[in-house]
């Protein structure tokens, strides 16, 4: 039996990578964090937010399979490859998921943008969700740092000086 175990690596200046390391019951071994990625323009996203395809990089599918041979004696001398695959991963501009109520639209909730933190914030996340919807607030946790619409420019701004959203945040003049 495989231990439940995930090993999440630093970055590795040698081959550009920040492994994560995930065992599974079946004894095989998935990989990710191997970095290069490509970024989605604006104008890409409205216009069509699926991509037909996503191939993986050869150049950083061999990074990571170099740094995980540093790591693994066994994989070193006697892994293999069975296959790779790439996926786009959200991250929105500060790096903070969206999660909250969707601005808007009653009884509608989000909670996305994790990029490669998803697996690992899964359970505190859930939770705060849950009690969201739930109960109709968040006890676990303060959830204004996520709010899914902080990027969203305000109706009806108007007025002087500098805004953050709908505040005041400069002189008035």
């Amino acid at each position: 039996a495989v231990e439940a175990t995930a090993l999440f690596c630093g970055e590795d200046d040698r081959f550009g990578t920040h492994l994560e390391v995930y065992p599974r019951p079946d004894g095989t071994i998935y990989i990710c964090g191997i970095g290069g990625r490509d970024y989605i323009t604006t104008p890409e996203l409205q216009a069509s937010a699926f991509l037909s395809s996503c191939p993986p990089k050869s150049d950083r599918v061999d990074a990571a399979s170099s740094a995980f041979k540093l790591m693994s004696k066994l994989y070193a001398t006697k892994g293999e490859l069975s296959h790779a695959q790439a996926c786009m991963r959200p991250c929105p501009p500060d790096a903070k998921p969206y999660m909250g109520a969707v601005q808007g639209w009653s009884g509608a909730f989000i909670n996305a943008g994790h990029n490669c933190w998803g697996i690992a914030w899964a359970p505190a996340c859930g939770k705060a969700m849950a009690e969201l919807v739930l109960e109709g607030s968040c006890r676990s946790i303060n959830l204004k740092p996520f709010d899914p619409a902080r990027f969203t420019v305000s109706r009806g701004r108007g007025g002087r000086g500098r805004k953050k959203g709908s505040l005041d945040v400069g002189e008035q003049w």
